[in-house]
């Protein structure tokens, strides 16, 4: 055999073998949809991967949950040190951040949520100081203590022979009445107004302000909660990763994906494993028509 057909097997081998894998490789993916032929499918339509799609998205989420990210490794990573630092520093920051309690507040529970906050807590304070001076009975509190005053200042004077409790009691009682009266129709509406404009005040402070006015450092404000989210976390992560079907979220998300998609994700993995594959089937088919050279010369 000459040498421009030895070199011409080689090639044609090489390229079958090239081919060949290409072709395996591209029917991974295509077609992406059944072809039909005369009302048949076509065999081998649609491509491996799109053909066993929802069987690929239950392995997936079955190797993450099981071997990739495990419920141990999510506890772990959830109550590390580290995320509960992190946390902290989050917090801690967004405390002491320039951002007003009025806007934290808005940002949290929106602008009428933040009102009807603001519209609750007012009202609870206001009714709270109300009833708090009514059971602090100010009207006889005046009375006693005017009566005893007043037995004071005319002990042992001429007054004093014709002012005695009685003749006090007559005069205070009317006054007390008049006391009570006021407190009944004024109260709600001054201790109201005060109170919002107290909470003004407290909205266009910073929690910073306030934490600091109060004494309370940044570092204290991160210490406590570290230790808030440590503790809450180790309460509450157990519900959480029983309640959290990790196969059933990866199978769902592998379901959605359009079969583009899929291939994407695929290739973004193994592009060059795939290239391998391919240019090992050309050298497969070299060696093979090399071979065949060497049998046919026996």
């Amino acid at each position: 055999m000459g040498a421009f057909k030895i070199i011409m097997s080689l090639v044609i081998s090489g390229l079958i073998g090239y081919f060949t894998n290409y072709i395996a490789v591209k029917m991974l993916f295509r077609p992406r949809t059944e072809k039909h032929i005369f009302g048949r499918r076509v065999p081998f339509t649609p491509g491996v991967i799109p053909k066993n799609q929802p069987r690929l998205a239950k392995a997936l989420g079955r190797a993450v949950s099981e071997q990739l990210l495990t419920g141990n490794d999510l506890k772990e990573a959830l109550t590390s040190e580290k995320t509960a630092s992190a946390a902290a520093e989050k917090a801690a920051g967004a405390l002491f951040s320039d951002k007003q309690v009025g806007e934290l507040l808005r940002s949290i529970a929106g602008e009428e949520n933040s009102e009807a906050v603001k519209s609750y807590a007012k009202t609870a304070i206001t009714e709270l100081a109300v009833r708090k001076i009514k059971e602090a009975d100010i009207s006889a509190m005046i009375i006693s203590e005017g009566t005893a005053a007043i037995n004071e200042k005319v002990s042992g004077s001429m007054l004093g022979m014709f002012i005695n409790d009685e003749v006090i009691a007559s005069f205070a009682a009317p006054l007390g009445e008049k006391i009570d009266e006021y407190i009944d129709s004024h109260a709600p509406e001054v201790i109201d107004r005060a109170v919002e404009e107290e909470l003004e005040k407290l909205s266009a402070s910073t929690p910073a302000q306030l934490l600091e006015g109060a004494g309370v450092s940044y570092d204290a404000v991160k210490s406590g909660a570290a230790a808030l989210f440590a503790k809450a976390a180790g309460e509450v992560i157990d519900p959480l990763l029983a309640s959290l079907d990790i196969p059933a979220i990866v199978e769902a998300k592998v379901n959605a994906m359009s079969v583009e998609e899929v291939e994407e994700l695929v290739m973004s993995v193994m592009k060059h494993e795939l290239n391998a594959v391919i240019s090992l089937g050309a050298l497969i088919g070299v060696v093979i028509g090399l071979l065949n050279i060497i049998v046919q010369s026996l």
